[in-house]
């Protein structure tokens, strides 16, 4: 899921924000919306940007930012004109935006924007509309650069724990160097020919998540089982990407997400 950042002039801003205070960790999107008006500028923040962004100690401290749970899917906060610095100070501070880099997309915006109009604008955070969970779900093997996993490994576990595996997948897809796709008969036939040819592939599939220091094992099992023919997507992405970087690997499985299942989690360990 990603989030919305509006950015709206200061007047309008101070004539909604007793009623935002009291209703914007419970209104709906659309009834938030209905209140910020036409007049903003919006910045799209990608999943892993806001949460990083959200859990930072100096926002959360200043603004109580809302993250909700997989029953109700909501990213909420808001920053008055004058209260702006924690925010701002937080976007600018060096040692963070190196940080960031791996994963900053929106956040570059906002932070350009923010100091310009520091006074004049207000801030409130709001969640993406949910037609983003009518995408037809599917089987994928995804890889995350080790900076990028670095930077959200931990949330990718915790929506796992929850078993939010629909906004798992998102936040995933979001950050995600390569992937490839499967057709059902595929993946079944991958954990066929794994549990044949290199049972440990079965287990890294069943586990979800495969962290960097795995790679070179994992990478080895697809090898080991791998039939050309059979997995042509698998074979053209172990040839041209497996060995770019250490990556974390994410096994999708759509059946997780369509069952909305809260699975044991099982993560193999370095």
């Amino acid at each position: 899921m990603r989030c919305h950042a509006y950015l709206i002039r200061s007047e309008r801003y101070l004539d909604i924000e007793e009623v935002l205070l009291h209703q914007l960790a419970t209104a709906s999107r659309e009834q938030v919306l209905d209140l910020i008006g036409r007049d903003f500028r919006r910045v799209e923040l990608l999943s892993g940007e806001w949460r990083l962004l959200f859990t930072q100690p100096r926002v959360h401290e200043a603004y109580r930012p809302t993250i909700g749970t997989p029953q109700r899917r909501v990213a909420r906060m808001m920053a008055a004109p004058d209260q702006l610095a924690p925010l701002v100070n937080t976007l600018w501070q060096h040692e963070i935006r190196d940080r960031w880099r791996a994963i900053t997309f929106g956040l570059q915006h906002l932070t350009c924007a923010l100091p310009l109009a520091s006074g004049l604008v207000g801030a409130v955070f709001v969640e993406e509309p949910d037609l983003w969970l009518s995408a037809e779900p599917t089987h994928e093997i995804l890889a995350i650069h080790p900076e990028v996993f670095a930077l959200i490994g931990t949330q990718i576990r915790k929506l796992a724990e929850e078993g939010d595996w629909a906004q798992m997948a998102r936040l995933v897809a979001d950050h995600c160097d390569s992937s490839v796709e499967f057709t059902s008969d595929k993946w079944l036939g991958l954990r066929e020919q794994g549990a044949a040819k290199a049972p440990a592939l079965v287990r890294y599939m069943d586990g979800f998540l495969t962290p960097p220091e795995l790679h070179e094992s994992v990478i080895a099992a697809m090898r080991q089982m791998l039939d050309a023919h059979a997995q042509p997507s698998l074979d053209a992405w172990l040839r041209v990407h497996a060995d770019r970087a250490r990556y974390a690997l994410v096994f999708r499985d759509m059946r997780r997400e369509r069952s909305r299942a809260s699975a044991p989690l099982l993560v193999a360990a370095g």
